[in-house]
């Protein structure tokens, strides 16, 4: 570019000295004389040679511009290509917390639009106008020497540019800020609304969902036409304003070399420099839609980028060589929001291979304290303990290792049933998923799959029954062999047969680690080493079943709303 930007300060000399030396015979300035023929005794000897500079000039611009076009496109493009991977990267570290802040569609706009619009803006500008730029200050100083009134005469016009564009800049971008702002929100309620389609259907809320789409696509068309009014605006009065510049300095330039100030050459300069500055404020008229949008994109991605993770390793952060999976919570407070406590002031012990239930009323906090084990929150107050070890003094990716998650909905991905089960276990192939299936018993369900292993799943899961997917969900959790499993109502919305193949591969897989179960289904967790019942975010009752129904507090108010609605009989020992 800077090459180039030399290159266009040289191409209007050669016609400079065609109109002053061939044509008028004016002597060649003494720093030329003896390296181009005399204008007086080689008149056409001179003309073939200045042509010939032309040429070389025009050839070198193209192939200057081709090099850098090509380069700078390359580069540009790899660059955006970079930013794409390092914010979608940088989205994956980014805590639950501001996942649950900020709705799934706005931000694959900002991945996908608001990166393409990067993308747009590099091919659109392209070296053409930085080059350009380049010369702006080769040209202003070369003018200054030849005519230092005339040069500040068509210097003049840059800041009556600067102060318009910066006017409609300013604007532009204000008003194609709350174009993006209604386009995110838009795609998220779309993002919605085709997560929810069965919802959708079932209520016949097609009608409503249209006239929301219709709102919301509206508010984003009024602030593009906003745009486009401004950008229709702008490029007539910067041609306006260069036009009536360019005739103004054409008509005083000529009175100059009338009055023998500066020659027809020079005049030609100055024209051919006056001709190079408004290019590229031509070309940004035309093109501050594409700028202006390409900046409300960079400013968009930056809000991302600059989120910083909640949660993240501490300097110098331990990974220890074996985990026993001791599990302690200790006098642990937390909430989603300082002013609101979900849990108060809990202290609760889980050794190594032990397992534990909780139970409580909707609300109670049993999810809550299940996502502190894999650190996906951090305790407000107190702290959460891996083998005597606080986990914000854990490795994040050693404690997450060491967690294996079975949930009520389980989290299925578009492609192969062994590639599901295979993503428990970074590296893990195809035989070591059929290897997981068999461990949990639930080889037989997936072999009677239409293709298997090798069937692909639909996205979510759609083309699976719920047992299907919770069957795959066990088995990657089998392969990834962490030695803390958390289950949190992996039963939910299960016929009676295949709630019992579940809990089957759930006991193969439970076998001899420590595990966390969150339920509703008290049935489920009779048989666990000890039941936590919490009640508005405190431990209200601790112990066996047994313990716990002999107790006549919570629990068994709990269980006796099973009896109420399935008939159990309760009796002072247990179940009958």
């Amino acid at each position: 570019m800077l090459a180039r930007a030399l290159i266009l300060l040289a191409l209007p000399w050669p016609l400079k000295f065609i109109i002053d030396s061939v044509l008028f015979q004016h002597a060649l300035p003494s720093w030329l004389v003896g390296v181009l023929p005399d204008p007086l005794t080689q008149r056409l000897t001179l003309l073939n040679v200045l042509g010939v500079i032309m040429l070389a000039l025009g050839a070198a611009d193209a192939l200057l511009t081709y090099l850098g076009n090509r380069w700078l496109l390359h580069a540009g493009q790899w660059s955006v290509f970079d930013i794409r991977c390092d914010l979608f990267a940088h989205l994956q570290r980014l805590s639950l917390a501001f996942h649950r802040r900020q709705r799934a569609g706005d931000l694959m706009t900002r991945l996908g639009g608001d990166i393409q619009t990067l993308q747009d803006f590099v091919v659109s500008i392209g070296t053409g106008v930085f080059a350009h730029l380049l010369t702006l200050v080769g040209m202003a100083v070369i003018m200054l020497i030849i005519d230092w009134r005339y040069a500040l005469l068509a210097i003049a016009v840059v800041p009556v540019l600067f102060v318009a564009a910066h006017y409609y800049t300013d604007k532009l971008k204000a008003a194609l800020r709350l174009a993006r702002k209604k386009e995110g929100e838009l795609w998220g309620s779309v993002q919605e609304v085709i997560a929810s389609m069965h919802l959708v259907q079932a209520y016949g809320r097609e009608s409503r969902e249209n006239e929301h789409f219709s709102e919301q696509a509206q508010q984003s068309l009024d602030a593009n036409l906003e745009a486009n009014e401004l950008q229709a605006q702008f490029t007539p009065l910067v041609s306006v304003v260069m036009t009536t510049a360019a005739g103004l300095i054409a008509w005083y330039g000529a009175t100059r070399v009338l009055s023998g100030n500066i020659t027809a050459g020079e005049l030609l300069v100055f024209l051919a420099y006056l001709r190079g500055m408004a290019a590229p404020v031509r070309q940004f008229a035309k093109m501050a839609r594409v700028v202006g949008k390409a900046s409300v994109a960079a400013e968009r991605i930056s809000e991302v980028f600059a989120e910083e993770p909640e949660i993240k390793d501490v300097p110098g952060a331990k990974t220890p060589q074996s985990c026993r999976g001791e599990i302690e919570l200790r006098a642990v407070s937390f909430g989603y929001t300082p002013s609101e406590l979900v849990l108060n002031d809990i202290s609760l012990r889980i050794a190594p291979a032990q397992t534990v239930a909780l139970v409580g009323s909707t609300g109670a906090g049993k999810s809550t304290v299940a996502s502190l084990v894999p650190r996906f929150h951090d305790p407000v107050r107190g702290g959460v303990f891996l083998d005597g070890v606080d986990l914000r003094d854990l490795s994040l990716a050693y404690v997450r290792r060491q967690v294996a998650l079975v949930l009520q909905e389980a989290f299925i991905l578009h492609a192969s049933v062994w590639e599901n089960i295979a993503y428990g276990a970074s590296g893990a192939g195809r035989e070591a998923a059929i290897s997981a299936a068999t461990a949990t018993g639930v080889h037989d369900i997936i072999d009677r799959l239409p293709y298997g292993y090798d069937t692909v799943i639909g996205e979510r899961g759609a083309t699976l029954s719920g047992g299907q997917r919770q069957c795959i969900s066990i088995a990657r959790a089998m392969l990834r062999d962490a030695h803390i499993v958390i289950l949190d109502e992996p039963t939910s919305g299960l016929d009676a047969v295949m709630e019992r193949r579940v809990m089957e591969a759930l006991r193969r897989l439970t076998q001899g680690r420590t595990t966390l179960i969150i339920a509703h289904r008290l049935s489920t967790i009779v048989q666990a080493d000890r039941i936590v019942v919490l009640e508005r975010g405190g431990i209200v009752q601790s112990g066996t079943h047994h313990e716990l129904i002999q107790q006549h507090g919570r629990y068994l108010d709990l269980w006796s709303c099973i009896n109420d609605s399935s008939d159990t009989r309760i009796t002072a020992s247990g179940v009958s």
